[in-house]
């Protein structure tokens, strides 16, 4: 009996220990992840008091080593300078990636068509082109484009005051689009817009002509005194010059020796 009587207490006891040994870790884990929350806590509230602001736009920074390159933004101070150009900027990035101009590098290249840039930038802007990505919509009249630099430009036809003017029947257009498609009814087929300036032509043949004015090209030289013109009209008006010029001086009554004058009455004098 004394053996059953001392084994009791034990079968009573075990059980007990049992639960607390149990309950232990539970509440070893319930500390330590108080512990936690309130070292997250303190953490925060720390990084909270650690931010530096800039007292010029209240942007906030973590280190105080970048709020003093922040704020060479608003004071100006630009101290890294290239050696190649002299350029100054107030960021050692923003010089790494002008240095790239005179290096000529183009690190970033284009998986589609295998166009390089120099900044990473322009590759994602590139890269909107093969995608057919028009993330940029005109609000005025729904257009959208591929580039903020096009809907720049694109809004400025909203805004401008130059208008379109049929030269046929001399009605107004505000776009040029809706010009091309009046011109239509004048030339009974599709008309010529000139893609580097506002102009439209009802012939081929005359926006080749225009398209002369754009470029530095002076294909048509005068064989006397080699003076070049962009236009053979304008050479063989020039070359009436020399004409003339040796008929006056051939002929001493001819009191007009150093001039000449043009078709449309417009006086040339030779210097």
């Amino acid at each position: 009996m004394e053996d059953c009587g001392t084994t009791q207490p034990q079968n009573k006891v075990t059980p007990q220990r049992s639960q607390d040994h149990e309950a232990q870790p539970q509440q070893r884990n319930k500390s330590k992840r108080k512990t936690s929350e309130q070292r997250v806590q303190q953490q925060s509230q720390a990084g909270v008091k650690a931010k530096h602001t800039c007292d010029q736009c209240g942007k906030a920074f973590s280190f105080k080593s970048h709020l003093a390159i922040h704020q060479r933004i608003h004071s100006g101070e630009k101290l890294f300078i290239c050696v190649e150009c002299g350029k100054a900027f107030s960021q050692k990035v923003n010089l790494k990636r002008h240095q790239l101009v005179h290096s000529g590098e183009k690190p970033h290249m284009c998986d589609e068509c295998g166009k390089t840039f120099s900044q990473s930038g322009h590759l994602s802007l590139h890269l909107l082109i093969h995608r057919g990505i028009k993330a940029h919509r005109c609000e005025q009249c729904g257009k959208t484009f591929t580039h903020r630099s096009s809907l720049t430009r694109h809004m400025q036809t909203h805004s401008r005051t130059e208008l379109y003017r049929c030269d046929h029947c001399g009605k107004i257009y505000k776009y040029k689009r809706t010009l091309i498609i009046h011109l239509r009814s004048h030339t009974g087929h599709e008309v010529c817009p000139c893609d580097q300036c506002d102009k439209v032509f009802t012939t081929y043949r005359d926006l080749k002509r225009h398209q002369i004015s754009h470029s530095s090209e002076r294909p048509h030289k005068c064989d006397t005194c080699g003076k070049s013109y962009k236009r053979k009209s304008h050479l063989n008006l020039h070359q009436r010059v020399h004409e003339k010029n040796q008929e006056s001086s051939s002929d001493p009554s001819d009191t007009r020796m150093n001039s000449f004058i043009y078709p449309m009455g417009k006086l040339l004098t030779l210097q």
